[in-house]
């Protein structure tokens, strides 16, 4: 992307950023040693992986099966707020349920190579879910269901707790007080958001689960893979103290006729617990929270040369467009679901 600072036709209104960022350091030889200090010997085959908050890389080990390795994003996560999620997923890998956990050396699962922390785990060979086959959804069901269940007796402690309204407050400050929204749609993105939060803030007051529990917090489809038969959940980066149909409703694509799909989720995940119905009418709201939050993560991510790369259309004027007229296309389907 050229440093272009013109906000006409499709060029980003910014900068290119430096090369200075979380990863700049994070080169081949240092994700080698990495590996290696845990007492593995590597054949030094490094294949980088789909993640962009994180760094992840399939590594060959010699003599055995390639591993997964995973670099978190340097003060995202405190230390305790990682430990609690590998403590989880280990516990569920205790417990039969399909998760990924992360491999213990010395009864260590994260550790810290040149000041970030990284951990390892196996490699799984897989796909991800059909969107629309209404038979996986029903299976999609029936894993977060016996996640959930396995994981609602320890409440997190150091993980976040889900707060709707607060975090589309901060996004929605972020995004006007920066430089890539033009100063032209500002109004009118207020004006929007304003009218969400409005919504949102109505269907939170109507209801709220008077105690929350822990979830996944970002189990959509690029988070599941069947592997031998059986669905997998993957990468629990986002868990957190939250709402059970928050690890249902990503899995619905059929804007006009949801309830089906979600009929067999809900059969699905009631093998295993009871699904409060009135959680439906949340699910607008956090649909909502879900695309302003997204801008303002690119936005907040834009120093990542890896960002720019994979999202060269961010902070254009269309970018912008685009993103009012799904915000808009929020408040015309609000109460599709619940209906």
């Amino acid at each position: 992307m050229s440093s272009d600072d013109s906000t006409s036709g499709n060029k980003a209104a910014h900068t290119t950023p430096s090369a200075s960022h979380a990863f700049s350091t994070l080169i081949p030889d240092v994700i080698l040693d990495a590996v290696e200090s845990t007492g593995l010997w590597s054949d030094s085959r490094i294949y980088p992986l789909n993640s962009y908050e994180n760094r992840v890389y399939q590594v060959g080990i010699e003599d055995a099966s390639p591993l997964i390795a995973k670099f978190y994003r340097p003060e995202r996560w405190s230390e305790a707020q990682i430990l609690e999620e590998h403590a989880t997923l280990l516990q569920l890998k205790a417990a039969g349920v399909a998760v990924v956990a992360p491999m213990e050396f010395d009864g260590k699962s994260l550790f810290r190579h040149n000041d970030i922390y990284f951990c390892l785990s196996p490699r799984l060979v897989g796909q991800h879910p059909e969107a629309d086959n209404l038979e996986e959804l029903y299976q999609l069901g029936e894993l977060i269901g016996q996640v959930h269940l396995a994981m609602q007796s320890t409440p997190f402690i150091e993980r976040i707790s889900v707060s709707p309204l607060a975090q589309m407050d901060e996004a929605v400050r972020q995004i006007l007080g920066s430089k890539y929204l033009p100063e032209k749609l500002k109004p009118i993105y207020k004006k929007q958001v304003s009218k969400l939060r409005e919504m949102s803030e109505a269907r939170i007051h109507a209801y709220w689960p008077t105690q929350l529990r822990p979830v996944h917090g970002d189990s959509h489809r690029s988070n599941l893979m069947l592997h031998e038969g059986q669905f997998h959940l993957l990468d629990f980066d986002d868990c957190q103290n939250g709402v059970a149909v928050q690890d249902l409703w990503l899995h619905l694509t059929q804007t006009e006729n949801p309830r089906q799909q979600l009929s067999e989720i809900i059969e699905g995940y009631e093998t295993y617990l009871p699904f409060e119905t009135r959680e439906l009418d949340l699910i607008d709201v956090f649909k909502s929270v879900r695309i302003i939050c997204y801008a303002a993560w690119l936005q907040n991510r834009w120093h990542d040369p890896a960002f720019v790369k994979a999202f060269p259309w961010f902070g254009s004027e269309d970018y912008w467009l685009n993103h009012l007229s799904e915000l808009q296309g929020c408040e015309q389907e609000w109460g599709n679901i619940s209906r």
